[in-house]
């Protein structure tokens, strides 16, 4: 495959990044996932504004613009001859001295990688498992999507079924998100709900989407609790909406449900609508 790397296009084999860099040596860096559809990535505009936000919070200058961003997406997409793919901005420091860097990082390593995605959109569904220890803490004021996953991969080897999406809780059993999803679920009385984000959830994108289109309510939540609902989804950027068929015991409708096929639909209108934008 190839990859858009500091301003040019590079076959995946011919990059490298320097060991100096605080992205490698210190965890120093950020990444947005989202995907392609027709060569189009969704919901951009949202993760360049979260990515933004992330950037600032760590000092890290970007040396691209939004524009320019967009244009090596179409770019690396055309290079590999894959309209719809999944693309990691990353977003890697730069090369500072050793030690703990207490300056702006003025050169940082971007690099746009990507992995096709089959041309076909269907729903995805999921088995859903409570992981064994609790999800760390952000590492700022609010949680940043960076590069400190151990706690993620950690929970992935915890997990009995490795094909589920696991389930963190807090210190105080607040149910936080997924390994890589935030969580929704419909209660009995029809009401959809989310976590809020002040248990340390991320902001997601597709959170964020959810929140904006649909009447969606915030509160805490046990795993014992969520057990009564009625649906329950998990929401990334690449699978978008993604509904639970098992949890704890317990059978749910999956694509089945009721409110995630308005859902569904609702989604789709919006995926074709900011393709012809």
């Amino acid at each position: 495959m190839w990859l858009w790397h500091n301003g040019e296009l590079r076959g995946s084999s011919e990059v490298t990044v320097p060991v100096q860099d605080h992205g490698f040596l210190y965890g120093m860096g950020l990444f947005e996932t989202f995907r392609t559809f027709d060569g189009v990535p969704f919901l951009f505009d949202l993760h360049w504004c979260r990515l933004e936000k992330s950037m600032d919070a760590l000092w890290i200058d970007l040396p691209y613009t939004k524009q320019e961003i967009r244009q090596a997406i179409q770019d690396v997409v055309r290079q590999n001859e894959a309209p719809n793919v999944y693309i990691r901005l990353n977003v890697s420091a730069g090369v500072a001295p050793l030690g703990l860097h207490d300056g702006r990082y003025s050169r940082p390593n971007v690099t746009l990688l990507v992995k096709p995605l089959p041309d076909t959109f269907e729903p995805t569904e999921k088995r859903l498992e409570a992981i064994p220890f609790p999800r760390s803490r952000p590492e700022a004021a609010f949680r940043l999507k960076s590069h400190h996953y151990m706690n993620n991969i950690l929970g992935k080897r915890a997990l009995v079924d490795r094909e589920a999406e696991g389930l963190f809780a807090d210190e105080a059993g607040r149910v936080v998100e997924g390994l890589v999803s935030n969580i929704f679920w419909v209660e009995q009385d029809g009401r959809l709900w989310t976590t809020p984000l002040e248990t340390g959830a991320l902001a997601g994108v597709t959170r964020h989407w959810l929140m904006e289109t649909f009447d969606v309510l915030e509160r805490d939540v046990t795993f014992k609790e969520l057990e009564q609902a009625s649906e329950i989804w998990l929401t990334n950027s690449v699978q978008q909406i993604a509904p639970v068929t098992a949890y704890a015991g317990r059978t749910y409708p999956g694509k089945q449900g009721a409110r995630f096929t308005a859902c569904w639909s609702e989604l789709r209108r919006a995926i074709e609508s900011e393709g012809t934008a």
